[in-house]
C-alpha cells in the first residue's frame, strides 16, 4: 500500500492511497469467505461455493463494490493509524481507480496548536477571600427559621406572621380566573412569595376575616394570560401564628447542630470556616474562567470547520436536554428564535469556535508543562467529595467515578486545569 499525505487549508489532510494487485487479492479472497454462508445456489454446498461462480451470481460490479467497501474501510484505517493522523470527523473519499484501487481522502484533523505570545506570562491574580460578618449572619438567620416555634394569635395579622388563607381570583366582570384559586394555603406575611402587594393588603385582617381587593399583576409576569392583568381576589384567613423569639445562645447551637457544636463560640467558628471553603471555591472557579478566557487570544489553530460543527452539535444537545427538563422541545425553542430572524446553529457558532480553541490550547497547556494528575490524587479528591454527602451517598458517589468511567476522566481534567491555573496565579 502507497501512501502520499498532503496538508491542506482549514487542518484538512489529502491522503492517497493506492493498492498492489496482491492486495485487492487478499481483500477479495475477504469477500468470498464474507460472502459463502449469505448466498444460496443451487447445487453447491454453503461454504463451499467457487469464486467465479459466487462473483457470477453476485454481479461483477455489486461483488466489486464489496471488495471497495472492504478495502476502503481497512485500509483508510490502517493508514491514518501509520500516518498517525487525528481525524475530527469522517473523511470525503474520491475513487480515482477501482482495481487497482486508488482513492483520496480529505481528512479533517485535529490542528496544530502555537502560542502567539509568551504563555508563560499570562497570569491571572487571585483576590483575597474574606468572610463578612453580615455573610455569618445570614446563616444565622437560616438556621434560625429551622427552629421557629409558632403559636396562634389572636391580634390582626402583621409582617413575619405565618398566616392561612382561602382566596380566589375574578376578572372584572367577576368571572372566575382560573389558576387564582387556593384553600388554606400558607404565607409568611413579608416574604413577597405572592403578587406584589397581596401580602400588604392582608395585614391587619384578622382571624376568619373575609376582605376583597384589586391587584394588577406585574407586566413581567412568568404567565402571559396575566401580565399586567387587574385581578379581584376575595380572600378568608383561617388562621394567624406568630413566632417565638429564638434566643440565639449554646442550647441552640447544640440542637442545630445535632449536638455536634457544644457552643455559639464553636457554632459561629463552623459557620465562618464553611463559609471561607465556598470561598475559595468560588474563587477558583472564577480564577479558571479568567484563565481560559484570556488564554485563548494566546492560541493559535487552523480550526476545522468539522470540529466546530461538531461541538455545535453537543451543544444543541445540551440545549434539548435542558429544554426538556422544562417539558419544552427543540423545535419550540427553535421557532421562537426564528420568529427573531435567529437559527440556533448560527447562535452557538461563535461560542462553538471558542470552546474548541481553548480545549486545543489546553491541550498543549497539559503537554508543554507536563501538567499530570496520579490515581492518588485523584482519590484524594474523591474523598473531599464524598465529605461533601451524607454517609449513605458516598458509595454511589465513588461507583460515579469509578475507574474508566468518563466521570473520572472528567474529574481528571478538572484536577490537570487546577494544576495548570495555580501555575499561572499570583
Amino acid at each position: 500500500m502507497n501512501i502520499q499525505i498532503e496538508e491542506l487549508k482549514n487542518s484538512e489532510v489529502k491522503m492517497a492511497v493506492e493498492l498492489t494487485e496482491a492486495e485487492m487479492g487478499t481483500y477479495r479472497a475477504k469477500v468470498v469467505e464474507m460472502l459463502q454462508d449469505k448466498v444460496k445456489i443451487a447445487g453447491f454446498r454453503s461454504g463451499k461455493i467457487p469464486a467465479d461462480v459466487l462473483e457470477k451470481h453476485v454481479g461483477e460490479q455489486a461483488f466489486l463494490n464489496h471488495i471497495l467497501d472492504l478495502a476502503i474501510t481497512e485500509s483508510y484505517e490502517n493508514a491514518v493509524m501509520e500516518k498517525k493522523l487525528r481525524p475530527v470527523a469522517y473523511p470525503k473519499i474520491d475513487i480515482k481507480n477501482q482495481n487497482p484501487l486508488k482513492y483520496e481522502a480529505i481528512i479533517p484533523v485535529v490542528p496544530a496548536v502555537e502560542w502567539k505570545k509568551d504563555i508563560s506570562k499570562l497570569k491571572v491574580k487571585r483576590k483575597k477571600v474574606k468572610v463578612e460578618q453580615k455573610e455569618i449572619d445570614e446563616v444565622l438567620g437560616n438556621l434560625k427559621k429551622r427552629t421557629i416555634v409558632w403559636k396562634d394569635s389572636k391580634g390582626a395579622a402583621k409582617m413575619g406572621n405565618r398566616v392561612e388563607l382561602d382566596f380566589a381570583g375574578f376578572d372584572m366582570d367577576d368571572k372566575p380566573l382560573d389558576g387564582t384559586d387556593s384553600k388554606n394555603h400558607p404565607v409568611i406575611l413579608g416574604e413577597g412569595s405572592l403578587i406584589p402587594g397581596f401580602e400588604d393588603e392582608v395585614v391587619g385582617m384578622k382571624k376568619d376575616e373575609e376582605k376583597d381587593f384589586e391587584i394588577t399583576f406585574p407586566k413581567d409576569y412568568q404567565a402571559d394570560e396575566f401580565k399586567g392583568k387587574k385581578v379581584r381576589f376575595h380572600v378568608k384567613v383561617n388562621g394567624i401564628e406568630e413566632s417565638e423569639e429564638r434566643k440565639m445562645d449554646d442550647e441552640f447551637a447544640k440542637e442545630i447542630t445535632g449536638g455536634n457544636r457544644q457552643t455559639m463560640k464553636e457554632l459561629l467558628a463552623e459557620i465562618e470556616e464553611e463559609l471561607s471553603k465556598q470561598k475559595e471555591r468560588q474563587e477558583e472557579a472564577r480564577l479558571e474562567s479568567e484563565f481560559l478566557k484570556e488564554m485563548e487570544a494566546y492560541v493559535k489553530a487552523d480550526v476545522p470547520e468539522a470540529l466546530v460543527e461538531r461541538e455545535i452539535d453537543m451543544m444543541v444537545e445540551r440545549i434539548k436536554s435542558d429544554l426538556e427538563k422544562r417539558k419544552q422541545t427543540l423545535e419550540e425553542y427553535e421557532a421562537t428564535l426564528e420568529k427573531e430572524g435567529k437559527k440556533l446553529r448560527d447562535e452557538l457558532k461563535d461560542n462553538a469556535k471558542s470552546q474548541v480553541i481553548i480545549r486545543l490550547g489546553l491541550e498543549k497547556l497539559y503537554e508543554d508543562e507536563n501538567a499530570e494528575v496520579t490515581e492518588k490524587e485523584v482519590e484524594a479528591e474523591l474523598m473531599v467529595m464524598m465529605g461533601m454527602y451524607p454517609p449513605h451517598f458516598a458509595e454511589a458517589v465513588k461507583m460515579r467515578y469509578a475507574e474508566g468511567t468518563q466521570e473520572r476522566m472528567v474529574l481528571n481534567n478538572q484536577l490537570k486545569l487546577r494544576k495548570i491555573v495555580a501555575g499561572h496565579t499570583e
